[in-house]
């Protein structure tokens, strides 16, 4: 038994053996069709450890042609190389391959490509084709994207960069190809994706079946014999994984040889697992780094949910978001999309409930608990060792803190951000963040001595973040009625900037209602503010008189704390309603303050200066740091613009106090802008976007379009998110009549109007298509509607459902019940429409503010039916319906008491006509998009499709209502956009319903 006492499964190595290696056949098919027909560039993808170095290796072996001769270069350890060291050892390699003297082929030293990067391949590659005669050379990459920094970026010193060189390099050399195999997702290396756009890549996943078993039985097949049911066992542990298939079947064959046992039943295959765990250990940790600590959390929390499942015998595991909810992680953006990009690579099933590769999932269970990981990122302290990087670590900690941070507990925030700046003193955008933390925390004192250090190090880059500071505790000094405290901060502020309106207004009010507590008389109110601050007079004389004359003309009675503003301004202190400059932007300010991006803070210092070419530089810079941020791209496109000079001017009105809907509208409009800009305008006048704050309320949804009305540079509006903030602006826009398109409004109650018109169906048609869906399809007779009459989206949707229902013989409860009465018993609405009214189905269109009523309902729907089969009746709940505002990921979260609920849409993503622009949105954003994204998108489309060299908002009006103006699909999201007589969009809605935990597209 000699040959018994080497073990033939190969771990920790690529597999260069051609009689070792098993599947992929159409894989390397794949490669030789490409290569053959001249293709260039082929991408080849995947996990980490799915046995793409071995792909590379095999590559000789399977496509053997007299035309290629193929040549390997890792890149895995050049991650610091600079270009020219890179290119080098590639000519070294290269030499090694052809086995040429390096002499004979005028190979360059590292010196001299340092100096003329050109001679590798002006000289050497010329030479070397003399050599080869009619054969190509083939690039094989390994780790094309291990020299990448996190923006995607070769991180070397040089202004050039890797992949751009190689494009270059394969657009110059005719006999040069090359085949890069990256092990991150593709979306996540733009500018890989944007530079070989054309070329074709392919997946590297698990083997199929029959090559999985292959790999399991040859290797030993005279000397292990393995039963079916152990095979079985295997492939359901490794789920054909080639490296976890390695080494389950290596353990198994240790213990066969320690045991003398040479044939494998299934419960030798159970005895080696936590011995294949701890072996497979490291491989597993090399997939574990580089997950991002969001999708680390939701590994954990789906092994867990499995875990929970299996104990108590259900199907279905519970979703991910739901578990960490009940476990303190509220959902994210960041979570949810890193959900689906967990999904999208494989790691998880395409129901996201389960882990891919149950090997994975023991081992999760063993070493990252759910719990284990929360309480790691509350409480890990990485150790320093003499050989660690302390660069990983600090990006790390920063990652943590920023979940934290998102996550409202900036206790904990804190605590990583400090770590992070203990290891990485000098890193100012860590002591940013960390500034900004403290002041989220109100420690004033440490976010205020931060703050400073960082003003004294750059004030131009700091200033701003050091006076907004020095305001908010001001603003808490006053709350605390600490009145000489704060105005030293005020007075601070104008030491820096000395005409700084809203510190002399502060100034004005702590002074005004401290002399009406110390002293009734006008003239010994001035006399003591003299008196009590000899310091900046001229600044008190003018707070003097003007405090004169409010007093003098308004009285004392209208300083008392307790009165309100109207809307549109804001208290100071409880004494002046000043107004709320803060509602509209094109780059000097930012609407987001939560989002911290210190470049962005930078470039609207410089925008407000005019600086625009620094500015557009350092939004450009703020966009990389953040590319889900349709706000700087916005601000990068608009001072482009600037500078270039006789920009056109659109506004958008978003929600800005709603950080999620805003910014998916801003998106579409950010993406329109920057493509039209990218393509240098039209006569060469770019597209510069202002940003209106309406936070989805109506009054202040006037006062904007009051404001944007006046600007006369202004020749069109996209907005507003709500019908009713939309019905109200839409008085003040058709004063003007300028030009207004709203993306997101779909109420009836909007018609009318020359100036308005809509991206996406109304409520006539979303009503309309449910009703006939419910009557028709579901064959539904009797329906329970659940609105908000004071909602102009909610009633208007209630309105068209029920006239088309009731016209095609259908029953709808009446009345309709109100979502936004206070005193609405759910529970009972939903029993008496179930069972004394015999609803079928439960129509639930709710305005944004009563979504989770809405989501209630649906809870309760599921209880009550619960409770009738725990009495053995078996009845079947009302089937759900819905309107678009129940379209999200929050409604997904909701788990089981929504499956199977339809609502109506106006776009979705997986339709055929959506699909290419939902693939350029997903590059562009990093992630999937809304509705609200396409149709913003296609809102500033048709804007920018009526312009012309002399536009008017009457012409762009005329434009939009011409019978003959339309927007090709080409340029929309996905349909043809054209304007009918009233301004409605041409275009059918889509229903979507919740199939597994996903929306799923229903057949239109």
């Amino acid at each position: 038994m000699t040959n018994a006492k080497r073990n033939p499964y190969i771990i920790g190595r690529a597999i260069h053996e051609r009689h070792r290696f098993f599947g992929r056949d159409s894989l390397f098919h794949f490669i030789e069709d490409n290569l053959s027909q001249g293709v260039k560039v082929i991408l080849l993808h995947g996990q980490r450890r799915i046995g793409k170095s071995s792909v590379l290796k095999q590559v000789s072996n399977f496509i053997q042609s007299n035309d290629f001769i193929f040549v390997q270069f890792d890149l895995q350890h050049q991650s610091q190389s600079s270009l020219s060291n890179i290119i080098y050892d590639l000519a070294m390699t290269i030499i090694d391959k052809l086995g040429i003297d390096a002499d004979k082929l005028q190979t360059p030293t590292n010196a001299q490509l340092e100096e003329n990067i050109n001679l590798f391949s002006e000289v050497f590659l010329l030479n070397v084709y003399q050599e080869i005669q009619d054969r190509k050379i083939v690039l094989l990459l390994d780790e094309f994207d291990v020299a990448s920094n996190d923006n995607g970026e070769i991180n070397i010193v040089e202004q050039q960069t890797l992949f751009p060189y190689f494009k270059k390099l394969l657009k110059d050399q005719d006999k040069l190809f090359i085949i890069p195999v990256i092990g991150r997702y593709l979306n996540d290396l733009p500018n890989l994706l944007s530079l070989f756009k054309d070329a074709p890549n392919q997946n590297i996943g698990l083997l199929d079946e029959s090559s999985a078993e292959r790999m399991i039985v040859e290797p030993a097949k005279n000397i292990l014999t393995y039963r079916n049911e152990a095979i079985k066992e295997i492939l359901q542990f490794s789920a054909r994984h080639p490296c976890f298939t390695q080494v389950i079947c290596f353990t198994i064959f240790e213990q066969a040889r320690e045991k003398e046992k040479w044939i494998v039943e299934r419960a030798d295959v159970e005895d080696i697992l936590k011995k294949a765990i701890e072996k497979a250990d490291s491989f597993l940790l090399s997939f574990w780094q580089v997950l991002t600590v969001e999708e680390r959390i939701i590994m954990s929390a789906v092994a867990e949910a499995q875990k929970i499942a299996i104990k108590q015998g259900k199907r279905f595991p519970e979703e991910p978001l739901d578990l960490l909810g009940r476990n303190g992680i509220n959902q994210t953006e960041e979570l949810s999309q890193s959900w689906e990009r967990l999904i999208e690579n494989h790691y998880l099933s395409d129901d996201g409930r389960k882990i891919t590769v149950e090997l994975i999932r023991q081992w999760l269970l063993e070493y990252h608990s759910l719990q284990n990981e929360i309480q790691n990122l509350t409480t890990q302290k990485l150790k320093t060792q003499e050989n660690e990087n302390v660069q990983e670590i600090v990006k790390y900690l920063t990652e943590v803190a920023n979940f934290w941070s998102q996550q409202g507990k900036y206790d904990l925030a804190i605590q990583h951000y400090e770590q992070a700046l203990e290891r990485d003193s000098s890193n100012f955008n860590i002591a940013t963040s960390l500034a900004k933390e403290y002041l989220k925390a109100k420690d004033f004192e440490k976010s205020l001595e931060l703050h400073k250090e960082l003003f004294q190090a750059d004030d131009n880059s700091y200033k701003e973040g050091y006076l907004d500071a020095l305001s908010e505790y001001g603003h808490n000094l006053i709350i605390q009625r600490e009145y000489s405290l704060a105005k030293e901060k005020y007075n601070k502020i104008l030491e820096i900037e000395p005409n700084t309106k809203a510190a002399i207004q502060k100034i004005l009010e702590i002074e005004t209602y401290e002399n009406q507590i110390t002293t009734p008389e006008v003239n010994d109110s001035v006399s003591n503010q003299r008196t009590r601050n000899p310091k900046n007079s001229n600044l008190k004389k003018i707070l003097a008189v003007i405090t004169s004359l409010l007093v003098v003309s308004v009285g004392y009675g209208a300083y008392r704390f307790s009165s309100e503003c109207p809307s549109g301004k804001q208290k100071q202190f409880g004494v002046l309603c000043i107004d709320d400059d803060t509602k509209i932007s094109n780059g000097d300010r930012t609407l987001f303050p939560t989002i911290k991006n210190s470049y962005r803070d930078q470039g609207i210092q410089a925008f407000k200066q005019q600086k625009y070419q620094e500015a557009s530089n350092l939004f450009a810079e703020a966009v990389k740091i953040d590319r889900k941020d349709p706000e700087v791209l916005i601000y990068h496109n608009n001072a482009r613009a600037k500078q270039q000079g006789n920009p056109f001017t659109l506004a958008v009105a978003v929600p800005a106090n709603n950080d999620n809907l805003a910014q998916e509208i801003l998106r579409g409009v950010a993406q329109a802008q920057h493509e039209f800009n990218q393509n240098n305008g039209l006569s060469g006048r770019l597209l510069e976007m202002k940003i209106a704050n309406d936070a989805n309320q109506p009054q202040q949804a006037t006062e904007v379009a009051a404001q944007l009305v006046k600007d006369s540079s202004i020749l069109g509006i996209i907005g507003h998110n709500s019908s009713d903030s939309t019905k109200a602006a839409l008085q003040e826009y058709s004063k003007t009549e300028i030009p207004v398109i709203s993306p997101t409004s779909t109420s009836t109650q909007l018609l009318g109007k020359k100036n308005f018109f809509r991206s996406l169906p109304s409520d006539a048609a979303g009503g309309k298509k449910l009703a006939e869906y419910a009557f028709k399809k579901l064959q539904i007779k009797t329906v329970a509607i659940f609105s908000n009459p004071e909602s102009s989206y909610s009633d208007s949707m209630r309105e068209e459902f029920t006239k088309t229902f009731e016209n095609l013989g259908g029953k709808v409860l009446k009345p309709e019940i109100n979502l936004a009465d206070k005193s609405l018993d759910m529970d009972a609405q939903v029993s008496r429409s179930l069972f004394r009214h015999e609803a079928k189905a439960a129509v639930l269109i709710p305005d944004r503010e009563r979504i989770n009523t809405a989501l209630e309902i649906a809870k309760l729907n599921q209880d009550v039916v619960n409770r009738a089969r725990n009495r053995n009746r078996n009845i079947s709940g009302m089937k759900l319906l819905g309107g678009d505002t129940l379209y999200s990921y929050e409604t997904l979260s909701k788990g089981v008491t929504v499956e199977g609920l339809t609502v109506v849409v106006p776009w979705f993503r997986e339709a055929q006509q959506a699909k290419d622009f939902g693939k350029k949105a997903k590059e562009q954003w990093r992630g999937e998009v809304s509705w609200r994204t396409a149709t913003s998108y296609d809102a500033t489309q048709a804007l920018i499709h009526a312009l012309s060299a002399n536009s008017t908002r009457t012409t762009v009006i005329d434009n939009l209502r011409n019978s003959s103006f339309v927007v090709n699909n080409t340029k929309t999201s996905g349909d043809t956009l054209q304007f009918n007589s009233q301004g409605e969009r041409q275009t059918e809605p889509i229903l979507v319903q919740i199939q597994g935990g996903r929306w799923v597209m229903l057949p239109q």
